[in-house]
């Protein structure tokens, strides 16, 4: 039996893996630009800072930015029995960043969270709250696919080859399974799932790879990190990035493992995972 689904953001990267996903649901998807309806999915012009009126529907996924859809939903213009919302693993991690625009990042996540939660739990809606790592697989991430962007400018481009932090990059495909694997859960829910890719490795060596698929012409050049790190200390936009080469970003996903069936693949990029390069489509965090 189908399901009648309301969802935020499908025009993004997640949305893109999860749209082949919903098939056989009765989706209406809504967007700040007119789209074209296709079969099972009816497009709604709007956005969450007004939208009114959003109830009646067996559940919401939230793909975009989480600190507007948790005002919308604590203000009661969003009502589902199931909600599936998308936040980060930065809420763990920019606090502490030196850049305060990454610390409000954080902040914003942590609020959004916490309301988000409680509402749920007095509203006695269940709620899914899925934070991703580092994503990549779209080319429209603000991180790797930025990188394969410049790589691709130079014959040869500098990197941080051996910058030790560990990282857990996680495919776009992966995250549109959860998002399913959350609306089809049989167990009630308020709280929030870790969603880091199958493998744990070197912040410099997952650089080095995704410049080699995406940019496979562009010669690598190895810039000590903490060289590289002080460099971009003076940058506005790179110094929180910066300052997370030599850290281990890693996170436990034992609860998404249990509760979701989270497999995820490990970091092989190929070169179609870096086709678009839609950075500047990028969500905020």
């Amino acid at each position: 039996m189908s399901r009648s689904l309301l969802v935020f953001g499908l025009t993004g990267q997640i949305g893109d893996a999860l749209l082949p996903l919903l098939a056989g649901e009765r989706v209406q998807a809504v967007s700040r630009r007119m789209q074209v309806n296709v079969p099972g999915v009816h497009w709604l012009q709007g956005d969450l800072s007004d939208w009114q009126g959003a109830s009646g529907f067996d559940a919401v996924l939230s793909l975009g930015p989480l600190d507007a859809f948790a005002r919308a939903v604590v203000q009661g213009r969003v009502r589902a029995d199931r909600i599936v919302a998308f936040g980060s693993t930065s809420v763990h991690v920019k606090h502490r960043s030196p850049d305060r625009d990454e610390q409000d990042v954080a902040r914003r996540l942590a609020e959004a969270e916490s309301c988000l939660t409680e509402c749920c739990r007095r509203e006695g809606m269940a709620l899914f709250v899925l934070r991703p790592t580092l994503v990549w697989g779209a080319g429209r991430d603000a991180t790797l696919s930025r990188v394969v962007a410049l790589a691709r400018r130079w014959p040869f481009f500098p990197l941080p080859l051996d910058a030790p932090g560990l990282r857990q990059p996680v495919h776009v495909a992966d995250l549109a399974q959860a998002a399913l694997a959350a609306l089809d859960a049989t167990v009630t829910h308020q709280g929030a799932f870790d969603l880091a890719g199958g493998e744990t490795l070197p912040f410099g060596a997952m650089l080095g790879r995704a410049v080699q698929a995406g940019a496979p012409k562009t010669r690598q050049v190895r810039v000590p990190w903490r060289l590289a790190a002080g460099a971009l200390r003076f940058s506005r936009t790179g110094r929180g990035f910066a300052s997370r080469f030599g850290e281990d970003l890693c996170f436990d996903t034992a609860q998404a493992k249990a509760f979701l069936g989270w497999s995820p693949r490990g970091f092989q990029p190929e070169v179609r995972d870096f086709s678009l390069l839609q950075v500047r489509n990028a969500p905020p965090y």
